[in-house]
C-alpha cells in the first residue's frame, strides 16, 4: 500500500489551491512539475552515463514486471526492485518535505510570482483567463488520474488477499462451455470410436472371445463444469499454482431448461464381445451408462524462457474423486441388469480403481505432462538418455527362506513411472545373503524426474519369487552429477530395512544440435552409438482377406519387439515404436517381418531387410515405404538419436574422425582463486560433446598460468560442441572448475568444391572469457586452434565387406545365369526373402546424394602405404583382458604424454571383455613409443607407479604392425619381470593430412650434454690479477649445474661433463655465468655471462663453440652434443633436471630411462666419439630391421 500512500501525498495543490490564487495555482504547478520532470530524466542520463562501463546485455525480461528465468539472472547482483520513475527533485528531497512543501507551499509560491510578474509586465485579463485555463485543465487531469490510480491500486491488492483464501467461479467458461459441447461432441464421439476400435483391434483376448469393438459412444448433451478455481500467488516466480474443481453429472437435471429436458442424451457406451471364432461368432453387447464424476485437482506449470514457455505440468487429486456408473454386462438396454445392485460389489469396483489411480494422480504422487517435448514433436516415451548401472553388491540381506536363512538373491531393475516394466535383470547367486554381482546394465530413461528402484528378489525353482526388498534412487541427481560411484541404497521391506546394496551409476544424455542466433537448429553430432527409435507405422498391398497381422523387429538377427495383432484388417496400422540401444550403426541389420495369425496358425506375409545406414538414409530423403518381399509395402520411420557411451562396456562402436583440432594453449590471466589458503592450481581441458578428449598439464598455485603447450582434439562432425574448461586440480575429491569459453569451429572445418575437408591453420591469437553457468565472465584464456583433415581411408572392415559383397555378387551372377540357362529366360531378379533389400536402399541414398554435397571417395591403402605417413591417428581396439585380480584399469600412454590417452572402464572380474575404442595422436610414426599399464588407480600420472600392477612399453610402429590386420596378445610384466596380465587389442591407422610443427617434433626435444671446457681472459678480481673462476648453467631460470673452482687463474680449464633434458630447443633460454669465488658470506664477484643457442644444434653431431663472455673480458669454451628423446611433459613447479642425469621416467628414452655412458676426456680437450646403448640412435629409415621379440620393453627391463 505504499504506492497508494505516495499517490495520496502527490494531490496537487490540495485545499491551499482552491482558497488561494484560485486556478492560476495549478497551472503554475504545471509548469513545475514539468520542469521537474525534465530536471529528473536529466538525472537520469546523468547517471547512466556515470556507469556507462557497467551497461549490460539488454536482458527482455528485466522490465516486463514478470518473474525472471534463472539463467537470465546474475547471482553476484542482488536482485533489482521494481522500476520506479524517480525525478531530481524526488530524489534529494526527505519525504516529509515531498508532501507537505514541495505540493503545496512551493506551488503556491510560483504561482503567486507568476501572476505578480504577468501583472508586472502589463499582463491584464486575457493572460488571467489564460492562467485559470491551464490550471483547471490541469487540476482536473490530476484528479482523474489520482482516482483512476487509487481505484485500480484498492482492487488490486483485494484481489491478491482473496486469492490466497477464496475460491473464484468460472460461470463465463461453463456457459461457453454449454454452446460448444453441442457443436464439439459429434465429432469428439467419432473420433473416440476410430481411435478406441483401433487399440481393441489389436487387444489380446483370451478364448472364446474372438474380438472387442466400440459400437457406441457418447458423452451426452450436458457438458462438464468446472465449479471452483483457486490461485496461489505466493509461490516462485515460475511456478504457476491452482485448484480446479470440476464434476460431470449429467443426470443433474435441475440446471436444465424444459427444451434441454426434452433434447437431452444420457452419456452411453456400448462394447460389443464377440464370442466364437470367424462366421461362428455372436456379438455380445456390454452397456455403461449414466457415468458421473466429480474431484479437485491441483495444477502446477513450470515456466520456461523459449517457446512455448511452459515446460511441465504436474496433476494430482487432492481428495479421492467421487464417480459414479451403471454398468450391464447382459441384457442390453432393455433386459439389462446393473451389477452395482449385487452387495459389495461397487464398493469394491470404486476401491480397485482408486487403488490403481493413486500411485500416479492422487496427492503427493503427480502426473506429469512435458509440454515442451510434446511440442518438439518428441513423444512422451522417448528415451532422453542412457543409464550405466554398475550393481556390484548387497550385505546384510533377510533371508526368504526359514530354514538355513540363505536366499538366492538377484536384483530387478524398473523405474516408480512404471514398476511393472522390467528394465534389466541381473543374474541370481546361489545361497547367500552377501551377494557379489558386478554386472553393468545399460538402461534406457525417459526422464530424470523418475525414481529408479532396485528390487531384490529371492529366485526359486518351483514357487513364485519373493520379494526381499527394494531401494530407490532418484535420478534428478544425475543431471548435476552425471557420474556417481559407491552409491549405497537402503533396501526397504514393509517400512523396516533389510539391508543394502552399493552400485554405480553414469548417466549419458543422448546429444542434440544446439540452436544458432538464427533460430535454426544445427544437425547433432555424428556418432556411431546411439538409440534408435524405430516405429512400423502401416501395412499396405498385402493380397489376402481379412489377415489377422503383426510385425516383429529384428536388430543383427535377435528378435526385440512384437506389435499386438490386429484382427481382421488388410490395412493395418500399428504406429509402434520401439526403441533400442545401438553399440555400433555402421554394422547393424534391421529387419521387420509381417506375420498373419489368422486360423491354421501364422504364416509370414512378407519380409524387409536392411542396413540400419540405409534406412535411415532413405527416410531422411523423404521416402518411408519399403517394398516387402514377395508381395506387399511397408511405411518405417525411424529416429537416430546418438549418445557418446565412454567407457562403457559393450560400446566399441567408433566413427572415424573427420580431422584434428590443435589448440596451443597459452595461458590464462585472472582465474578464479576457490582456495583460503594458497591458490588454485589450474590446467585445461578440451570437451567435445561434453567429454573430455585432452588435457594440458597442471601449474601449481598460479593465477596466471603460462601453459604454452599444443594439444590435440578430434572431431567427427563440424557441428561438435567444443568446449576450453579450466579446471582446479584437487587432490582429494573432484576437480572444480574455474571457467569455460565455447569454442567457435565453423570458420575452421570447411569442405572444397570436391567435398574434402581441408587444412586451415590459424596462427592468430584467441581470447576466452571464462564463465561458469552464465554467470558474469571472470578471467581469459589465450589459445589459437588450427584444424587438420584426416585422409578418407577404408577401414579393415571395409575392406573385408567390399570383398564380401564382390563374391556374393558374382555368385549370384553366376547362379541367375544358370537359372536363365535351365528355364530359358533371362530372370536375374530371384532373390531370398530374408535377403537385404539394396535395392531400395540405394535408391534412397542416390536420391538423397542429388541434393546433398558430393562425398569423396574412400581411398583403399594397406599397412605398407599407411606407416610412410608420419602423422596420424591411431584407433586401437581394446577388445578383454586378463588380471590378477579385479577392479583393475588400462591405461594407454603415448610419447611424452603424462595423462593417458585413454582410460577403460573398472574390470568387473579376473577377466573382462572389455570391447572399447580408443584414439591417439602420433606425431612421428617412426619414433613413437605406446605405454600400456594395467592399474587399480583410475587417476595415475605417466610418473606414478602407485597401483600399478604390470606395464609393457614399446614401438608404436611395432605394435600397430602386429595387430592391423588380427587381433594380438600383449603380455604386460610385473616389477619382477613376470608375465601377469594379458591385453587383447587390435589396431588401425588413419593418417592426417598436415605438416608437423617443428616444435612439437622429436629433434626439438631430448638430452643436451654440455662438455665445460676452459675459458680464456677473464676479467682479474684480486689484487694480485687473479681470480678463482667458476661458471653457473642455468636453464629457463633454473641452476641445472656448477662448476668446480678453479684458484689463481685467468685461464681456467674445468673439462666438466653434465646432461639436461631440455623440453624446446627453440624456446630454451640456456645462460651461463662465471663468478669469482670469494671467501667469507660476501657475494661472489661476477665475471661474465653468455647466452647459449640451442636451436641450431643438429641430433648426434658435437657442436664445439668459443662463446664471448658479457662483461668486460673473456671467453668459454663448450662442446656441446644432442640426443632427440620425447621429453615427459611434467607438472609446472617440479623440476625436470636433477643430477648429472635426468630422473628417470622424465625422459621417453629407447630404453627408458636408462642413462648414457660417460664420455672419455683427455688432458687438454674431450676425446671423440662416444659410446651409447644399443638402438639408443637408431635411423629412422631402419624400423623394418626391428625383430619383432624386442618391440616391447616391460618395466623390469626398465629399472634392471
Amino acid at each position: 500500500m505504499s504506492g497508494l500512500k505516495a499517490k495520496l501525498n502527490k494531490i496537487p495543490g490540495g485545499n491551499i489551491v482552491g482558497n488561494v490564487a484560485g486556478g492560476a495555482v495549478g497551472a503554475v504547478g504545471g509548469i513545475a512539475n514539468a520542469a521537474t520532470n525534465t530536471a529528473g530524466a536529466a538525472f537520469n542520463t546523468v547517471t547512466l552515463n556515470q556507469f556507462g562501463d557497467e551497461k549490460e546485455k539488454y536482458d527482455p525480461y528485466k522490465y516486463a514486471g514478470a518473474w525472471q528465468p534463472e539463467e537470465s539472472k546474475k547471482e553476484e547482483e542482488p536482485e533489482p526492485e521494481a522500476p520506479t520513475h524517480v525525478t531530481f527533485l524526488e530524489y534529494y528531497l526527505k519525504d516529509k518535505f515531498f508532501g507537505d512543501w514541495y505540493h503545496n507551499a512551493a506551488v503556491i509560491f510560483v504561482t503567486s510570482f507568476s501572476s505578480w510578474l504577468v501583472a508586472r509586465f502589463g499582463g491584464g485579463m486575457v493572460w488571467i483567463a489564460v492562467i485559470m485555463a491551464f490550471t483547471s485543465t490541469y487540476y482536473r487531469t490530476s484528479i482523474l488520474r489520482l482516482r483512476r490510480n487509487v481505484r485500480d491500486d484498492l482492487a488490486r491488492e483485494s484481489a491478491l488477499k482473496r486469492l490466497e483464501s477464496n475460491t473464484e467461479t468460472m460461470e463465463w467458461l461453463n456457459s461457453f462451455l454449454v454452446k460448444f459441447w453441442a457443436i464439439y461432441l459429434p465429432s469428439l464421439n467419432q473420433m473416440v470410436i476410430e481411435t478406441a476400435n483401433q487399440v481393441l483391434s489389436g487387444t489380446q483376448t483370451p478364448t472364446p472371445i474372438d474380438g472387442l469393438e466400440l459400437k457406441r459412444f457418447t458423452l451426452g448433451t450436458k457438458p462438464p463444469r468446472i465449479d471452483l478455481v483457486r490461485t496461489y500467488p505466493k509461490t516462485e516466480d515460475d511456478i504457476v499454482v491452482m485448484d480446479w474443481g470440476f464434476s460431470f453429472i449429467p443426470n443433474d437435471v435441475e440446471d436444465l431448461t424444459a427444451r434441454q429436458l426434452k433434447n437431452k442424451i444420457n452419456p452411453l457406451v456400448e462394447l460389443s464381445v464377440r464370442i466364437g471364432k470367424g462366421v461362428v461368432s455372436k456379438g455380445m453387447p456390454i452397456l455403461l451408462q449414466d457415468m458421473a464424476f466429480k474431484g479437485l485437482i491441483q495444477v502446477k506449470i513450470k515456466l520456461i524462457s523459449n517457446f512455448p514457455h511452459i515446460q511441465t505440468v504436474n496433476i494430482s487429486f487432492l481428495t479421492e474423486p467421487y464417480f459414479d456408473f451403471v454398468l450391464k454386462p447382459i441384457g442390453g438396454e432393455t433386459l439389462g441388469f446393473d451389477i452395482n445392485f449385487i452387495p459389495g460389489l461397487e464398493s469394491f469396483i470404486k476401491s480397485m480403481v482408486h487403488d490403481t489411480l493413486r500411485p500416479q494422480f492422487y496427492d503427493p504422487n503427480t502426473f506429469a505432462i512435458n509440454v515442451e517435448q510434446m511440442l518438439a514433436g518428441e513423444p512422451n516415451d522417448a528415451a532422453r538418455g542412457v543409464l550405466a548401472l554398475t550393481i556390484h553388491n548387497a550385505r546384510g540381506l533377510k533371508a526368504g527362506d526359514m530354514i538355513g536363512n540363505t536366499c538366492d538373491p538377484y536384483v530387478r531393475i524398473a523405474t516408480s513411472q512404471d514398476p511393472d516394466k522390467e528394465l534389466a535383470r541381473t543374474k541370481f547367486k546361489r545361497d547367500t545373503v552377501t551377494p557379489k554381482w558386478n554386472e553393468t546394465h545399460l538402461v534406457l530413461i525417459n526422464s530424470l524426474s523418475e525414481l529408479l528402484t532396485l528390487d531384490i528378489f529371492d529366485f526359486n525353482d518351483i514357487r513364485k519369487d519373493k520379494l526381499l526388498g527394494s531401494a530407490s534412487f532418484d535420478l534428478s541427481t544425475l543431471e548435476n552429477e552425471p557420474e556417481q560411484q559407491n552409491i549405497a541404497g537402503q533396501v526397504i521391506s514393509n517400512a523396516r530395512p533389510r539391508g543394502e546394496i552399493f552400485f554405480d551409476a553414469t548417466y549419458f544424455p543422448v546429444l542434440s544440435g544446439k540452436t544458432l542466433d538464427d533460430g535454426s537448429k544445427e544437425p547433432p553430432p555424428q556418432l556411431n552409438t546411439g538409440i534408435i527409435r524405430f516405429t512400423v507405422n502401416q501395412v499396405k498391398d498385402i493380397p489376402r482377406k481379412n489377415p489377422s497381422m503383426f510385425a516383429e523387429y529384428y536388430i543383427n538377427g535377435k528378435l526385440v519387439y512384437t506389435t499386438r495383432t490386429l484382427k481382421r484388417m488388410a490395412t493395418p496400422i500399428w504406429d509402434e515404436a520401439y526403441e533400442h540401444l545401438i553399440s555400433n550403426k555402421r554394422g547393424t541389420v534391421v529387419s521387420v517381418v509381417i506375420k498373419d495369425d489368422s486360423i491354421g496358425g501364422e504364416s509370414i506375409v512378407g519380409t524387409y531387410k536392411a542396413a540400419l545406414e540405409d534406412i535411415l538414409n532413405k527416410i531422411d530423403a523423404g521416402d518411408d515405404w519399403f517394398n516387402l518381399k514377395p508381395s506387399g509395402r511397408i511405411r518405417l520411420s525411424s529416429l537416430w538419436k546418438p549418445v557418446a557411451l565412454k567407457g562403457i562396456v559393450a560400446s566399441g562402436g567408433y566413427i572415424n574422425p573427420i580431422g584434428v583440432l590443435r589448440f596451443h594453449l597459452k595461458s590464462a590471466t585472472d582465474l578464479r582463486n576457490l582456495e583460503t589458503i594458497g591458490k588454485v592450481d589450474p590446467y585445461v581441458r578440451i570437451m567435445v560433446n561434453n567429454y573430455q578428449k585432452n588435457r594440458t598439464v597442471t601449474i601449481h598455485n598460479e593465477l596466471n598460468p603460462n601453459w604454452d603447450e599444443f594439444v590435440y582434439a578430434t572431431i567427427t562432425s563440424p557441428t561438435e560442441k567444443i568446449i576450453l574448461e579450466v579446471m582446479d586440480q584437487e587432490t582429494n575429491g573432484k576437480d572444480r572448475t574455474l571457467g569455460e569459453t565455447v569454442v567457435d569451429i565453423s570458420d575452421l572445418v570447411k569442405k572444397n568444391t570436391a567435398g574434402e575437408y581441408v587444412e586451415l591453420i590459424d596462427t592468430s591469437d584467441r581470447t576466452g572469457a571464462l564463465t561458469i553457468n552464465r554467470k558474469s565472465p571472470k578471467g581469459s584464456l589465450v589459445y589459437n586452434v588450427s584444424f587438420f583433415p584426416t585422409m578418407n581411408i577404408m577401414d579393415p572392415e571395409d575392406i573385408k565387406r567390399e570383398e564380401e559383397e564382390k563374391k556374393a555378387a558374382e555368385e549370384e551372377a553366376a547362379a541367375a545365369a544358370a537359372e536363365a540357362t535351365t528355364n530359358g529366360n533371362t530372370k536375374t531378379d530371384a532373390k531370398d526373402a530374408t535377403s537385404v533389400n539394396s535395392k531400395d536402399s540405394k535408391q534412397g541414398v542416390a536420391e538423397m546424394g542429388k541434393l546433398d554435397e558430393p562425398e569423396p571417395p574412400k581411398i583403399k591403402m594397406g599397412i605398407e602405404e599407411l606407416i610412410k605417413h608420419e602423422t596420424g591417428l591411431l584407433i586401437f581396439r581394446i577388445i578383454e583382458g586378463q588380471f590378477p585380480k579385479n577392479d583393475v584399469y588400462i591405461q594407454v600412454f603415448f610419447d611424452d604424454l603424462l595423462y593417458p590417452s585413454y582410460l577403460t572402464s573398472k574390470s568387473q572380474g579376473k577377466r573382462t571383455k572389455f570391447e572399447e575404442v580408443g584414439d591417439g595422436i602420433i606425431r612421428e610414426l617412426d619414433f613413437s613409443k605406446i605405454i600400456i599399464r594395467a592399474t587399480t588407480k583410475e587417476r595415475g600420472l605417466r610418473d606414478d607407479n602407485e597401483g600399478v600392477i604390470a606395464s609393457v612399453e614399446g614401438s608404436t610402429l611395432a605394435h600397430l604392425q602386429k595387430g592391423f590386420h588380427n587381433p594380438s596378445v600383449i603380455d604386460l610384466l610385473n616389477k619382477d619381470g613376470e608375465t601377469v596380465c594379458q591385453i587383447k587389442m587390435s589396431f588401425k591407422y588413419i593418417p592426417i593430412v598436415m605438416e608437423l610443427d617443428p616444435a612439437e617434433s622429436r629433434n626439438n626435444q631430448g638430452f643436451v650434454k654440455v662438455y665445460v671446457l676452459d675459458a680464456t681472459d677473464l676479467p682479474a678480481a684480486d689484487r694480485r690479477n687473479r681470480s678463482d673462476p667458476y661458471c653457473i648453467f642455468e636453464l629457463n631460470g633454473e641452476q641445472v649445474f656448477k662448476s668446480k673452482v678453479i684458484k689463481k687463474t685467468l685461464t681456467p680449464a674445468w673439462n666438466e661433463m653434465f646432461d639436461c633434458v631440455v623440453p624446446s630447443l627453440s624456446k630454451a633460454h640456456f645462460v651461463v655465468n662465471v663468478y669469482d669465488w670469494d671467501m667469507g658470506p660476501a657475494d661472489d664477484d661476477f665475471l661474465g655471462t653468455a647466452t647459449i643457442d640451442l636451436s641450431t644444434l643438429k641430433p648426434m653431431e658435437t657442436d664445439t663453440r668459443i662463446i664471448p663472455l658479457q662483461g668486460k673480458s673473456g671467453q668459454i669454451r663448450l662442446q656441446l652434443v644432442f640426443k632427440p628423446e620425447y621429453v615427459l611433459r611434467a607438472i609446472k613447479g617440479e623440476t625436470l633436471l636433477s643430477g648429472t642425469f635426468a630422473v628417470p621416467g622424465r625422459v621417453v628414452t629407447s630404453v627408458a630411462g636408462a642413462p648414457i655412458k660417460g664420455i672419455g676426456f683427455a688432458a687438454g680437450g674431450v676425446a671423440k666419439g662416444a659410446s651409447f646403448i644399443r638402438h639408443g640412435f637408431k635411423s629412422k629409415h631402419h624400423h623394418n630391421n626391428d625383430d619383432a621379440a624386442s618391440i616391447m620393453t616391460s618395466t623390469t627391463s626398465r629399472r634392471s
